[in-house]
């Protein structure tokens, strides 16, 4: 799937954000019960985000802390590397929140 996100990341860098968007959206629904799926929400609330479509790009953000927290049982039992991964995800919702009012 690693491979896949970086294809897609690399079609939004090209300009392609609504390409994007839709082969991610694909790739979600191919990988649903890998682990690492909330890489997949994380990118698209990136793309969303990009797009200024901010009430879906934190409806995707929000499923990737879902899934972080519902894989490792709670957010206190997440390793390290997904923690940083929350915390950053958790930062953005908070950022375009607090810009939308």
């Amino acid at each position: 799937m690693e491979t896949e996100l970086n294809e897609i990341n690399a079609i939004f860098q090209s300009g392609e954000p609504k390409q994007a968007i839709a082969e991610i959206q694909t790739l979600i629904e191919t990988y649903s019960t890998d682990d690492g799926i909330y890489k997949a929400y994380d990118n698209l609330g990136d793309y969303f985000n990009f797009m200024e479509q901010y009430v879906q790009a934190v409806e995707a953000w929000t499923n990737a802390l879902k899934l972080l927290e519902d894989n490792a049982g709670s957010v206190t039992n997440l390793k390290e590397g997904k923690l940083i991964d929350w915390m950053n995800i958790s930062l953005r919702i908070a950022r375009v929140l607090h810009r939308q009012g």
